[in-house]
């Protein structure tokens, strides 16, 4: 077929871009913009079989509900990443300029150690036993100063000693009798006098002649004015007793009251000072009564309680116990059972580690000799027990393979791996 060039054609029709007539279709003519126009137009509306929140992009992508999920989820593990990202910089920075003044650092860190150290002892400290009345200084005959001595938990007493000022001058220096109440002190086993709820008998007599004599120096021969008592406490009130060590209670009342010789003329008395402390407890008064009597008695209740340092280190070495404990167990399953090699001087440490136990529990300040208390229950005793049970399998592990390489099967990347039978789906 001969070539025909398309210069020798003739021009269209007027009729050559319609396929029908005028009177039954609009002849339209698509360029490039109008179709793109359309397409626009034809995305940007809605459908009927689409969910009204489906939107549009501006390329003309349909997103759905679950597209625009995905999207913000995408969006908040941006913003982590990019916030992790701040902080790893940070840190870097940080390390940077601390590891060039590494020195300057460390003495920093170890003076912020001790002085938070002793600020907190110092604040825990004990303090000093305290029921004194000092305004009654300037209106009390018989003056009394107590000292804490001891205090027995496992006896149930607590040992005070008294001195005596004696202001006789506004009464003339009578002989006077210091009463305290004879059922809440201990007595000696040998005392076969019958306890009774009558009026005790004086555990002190002053004499006024002597008292006189001593301060004009005529007469230093007399005895001092200082006598002990071995007082009752008891935890019957509190139900807190040395098994819950280190939160034991224990109360007790003090009652006492003079009277002159011979008349019995009631004389006047306080607590005007006190002091001591004993060692692990806290001595307090729990309340003044207001009850008053017609005899100038004075009744002070004591409150005897563990000292907050002894409350603090116990619960410390309760917690350490624990943890190491938790450590060799974590260990022991480690190797024992899933096959992680480990050193074997790692292995050998729980069987050392169940005598220093013991040795921690004997820190205790004042805690129960041998075992008995609550922290003996829910600390080294269940503690001891794991301990023994991890000693015996870390030890026997040695038996059965060598446990300070890897097992193959620690090193699967999937079940099964390695083994020459059927693989099932997991």
């Amino acid at each position: 077929m001969p070539y025909a060039d398309p210069s020798a054609r003739g021009p269209p029709s007027p009729t050559h871009n319609r396929i029908r007539s005028e009177s039954t279709v609009v002849e339209e003519v698509l360029t490039p913009n109008t179709f793109q126009d359309a397409l626009s137009a034809m995305v940007s509306s809605p459908l009927p079989y689409l969910d009204k929140t489906a939107k549009g992009s501006e390329k003309g992508d349909l997103k759905g509900p679950v597209e625009e999920h995905e999207n913000e989820d995408d969006e908040s593990k941006g913003a982590i990443s990019a916030t992790w990202d701040k902080i790893v910089h940070y840190y870097d920075v940080a390390y940077y300029h601390l590891k060039q003044h590494w020195i300057i650092f460390t003495v920093f860190i170890l003076t912020a150690i001790v002085c938070c150290s002793i600020s907190i002892g110092w604040a825990l400290r004990l303090r000093t036993f305290n029921i004194a009345d000092p305004d009654s200084i300037h209106n009390s005959i018989v003056q009394l100063s107590a000292n804490l001595v001891d205090i027995d938990p496992s006896g149930q007493e607590i040992v005070l000693d008294w001195l005596i000022n004696y202001e006789c001058e506004p009464i003339g220096c009578p002989d006077v009798n210091i009463f305290f109440d004879a059922n809440t002190l201990r007595s000696d086993s040998s005392n076969s006098q019958t306890q009774s709820n009558v009026k005790p008998d004086p555990i002190f007599t002053i004499n006024g002649g002597n008292v006189l004599a001593m301060r004009n120096n005529t007469d230093r021969r007399t005895s001092s004015l200082t006598f002990r008592t071995d007082v009752a406490v008891s935890n019957a009130n509190t139900a807190r007793t040395l098994q819950s060590y280190p939160y034991d209670k224990y109360d007790t009342q003090l009652v006492f009251f003079a009277e002159q010789l011979p008349s019995n003329q009631s004389v006047s008395i306080a607590i005007v000072r006190t002091t001591g402390i004993a060692v692990g407890f806290n001595v307090q008064l729990q309340n003044t009564t207001d009850i008053r009597d017609n005899f100038g008695t004075v009744i002070k209740n004591i409150e005897v309680t563990r000292g907050p340092v002894v409350r603090l280190y116990a619960i410390f070495i309760v917690l350490v116990i624990w943890l190491v404990t938790l450590t060799f167990m974590a260990t022991c399953v480690l190797n024992v059972f899933f096959g992680k090699g480990i050193s074997s001087g790692v292995l050998v440490l729980p069987m050392g580690t169940l005598f220093a136990f013991t040795q921690l529990r004997a820190t205790l300040p004042g805690a129960p000799e041998g075992f008995g208390a609550i922290i003996d229950f829910v600390g080294l005793l269940p503690c001891l027990a794991i301990l023994t049970f991890c000693s015996i399998f870390m030890t026997a592990i040695f038996l059965h393979r060598d446990p300070e390489h890897d097992i193959p099967r620690w090193k699967w990347k999937k079940p099964g791996e390695g083994r020459r039978r059927n693989t099932f789906d997991v």
